[in-house]
């Protein structure tokens, strides 16, 4: 008989519509930007049938006693696991013809983790766990069978198990948390850990410009927690505008003696190029860019006599000139 209270049409379409929501939002961590439109409209189309079918489950099951608050909670978990899974097998490369039967099956055993754990009267807390537990076990599962019928490789079958939007959303979130913080140390003139933060974040702003080996080779020379580090804040959406640009340059110049000088940057060209759209770009735009700026960050912007090549490594000039570019580009 149906449950008081709890119209499963219309959740399942607000789950649905609260799925859309985050994944159009700008620079939201709860999703990556390679997403496609189509990858979205799919996430979206998936979560809202998914949930349907289980609220419509539990609402025509005679012998079920849940409440409305009850029959949400379950529907709920299917269509927040849903959501991440979607974008975990999109990233971890998994084909297409395979993603909604693993789905099923990760909903499936969801929804009846679930159930059994509140007929049980279990803590909410334990519940959660259970559930991430199971949705756990049995992606690896499915995954297994993807290696087993050779669908999948073990190297391609690593790669994807390993991959968790849910944990990235997490790591993100708290890598902002603790990015708001240091800036805020850094304008009350505190020092510490803290600029160990601005470092990572300003480090990687500059990795996400250089070429991948590069990247790399830089990155390999990190410590184990430090990479991790990095690596969330490149993962994090526009991180170049989440930071004052002006701590930016303090950063950069502050760990630009750890990097080692590439010779592959053509500095003239660099130069040329940079110098070239400043002509093109009007006076009164250059100026509202160059107000904010440090003394020789506006020389670079305003005045094409100033020695740039002198002042500046190659690889902060490259950061320089490319935030720069984007600022006039984006105005």
């Amino acid at each position: 008989m149906p449950i008081e209270g709890f119209d499963y049409k219309a959740f399942a379409t607000d789950l649905a519509q609260q799925a859309m929501e985050v994944l159009m939002q700008p620079n939201s961590n709860a999703a990556p930007d390679t997403l496609t439109n189509e990858d979205k409209k799919t996430i979206v189309d998936t979560v809202r049938r998914f949930c349907f079918m289980a609220g419509e489950a539990l609402s025509n099951d005679p012998q079920l006693k849940f409440n409305a608050d009850q029959a949400a909670l379950v529907t709920q978990f299917i269509g927040e696991w849903t959501f991440h899974k979607s974008i975990d097998l999109i990233n971890g490369g998994i084909p297409v013809a395979n993603r909604d039967g693993i789905l099923q099956v990760v909903a499936a055993n969801i929804f009846n983790t679930a159930k059994l754990a509140i007929i049980k009267n279990m803590p909410q807390e334990t519940l959660i766990n259970l559930v991430e537990e199971k949705v756990k076990q049995v992606y690896d599962e499915e995954l297994q069978k993807l290696v087993k019928s050779g669908i999948l490789n073990q190297q391609q079958f690593e790669s994807a198990v390993n991959k968790s939007n849910l944990n990235d959303m997490v790591q993100k979130t708290e890598e902002e948390s603790k990015l708001v913080n240091a800036q805020q140390s850094v304008e009350q003139s505190q020092t510490g850990s803290d600029n160990k933060v601005l470092k990572f974040a300003a480090l990687a702003i500059l990795l996400k410009r250089l070429p991948q080996e590069k990247c790399k080779d830089i990155l390999e020379s990190l410590s184990d927690n430090d990479r991790g580090h990095v690596l969330n804040y490149m993962k994090m959406s526009n991180l170049e505008d989440k930071i004052d640009h002006r701590i930016i340059i303090k950063t950069l110049e502050e760990i630009k003696r750890l990097l080692p000088v590439s010779d592959t940057i053509n500095i003239p060209k660099l130069l040329k190029n940079h110098y070239k759209l400043l002509e093109l770009t009007s006076p009164d735009k250059l100026s509202r860019l160059a107000q904010n700026e440090r003394e020789s960050v506006k020389d670079l912007i305003l005045d094409t006599t100033f020695p740039a090549a002198d002042f500046f490594s190659p690889r902060v000039l490259q950061c320089l000139i490319n935030t720069i570019e984007n600022k006039i580009n984006d105005n």
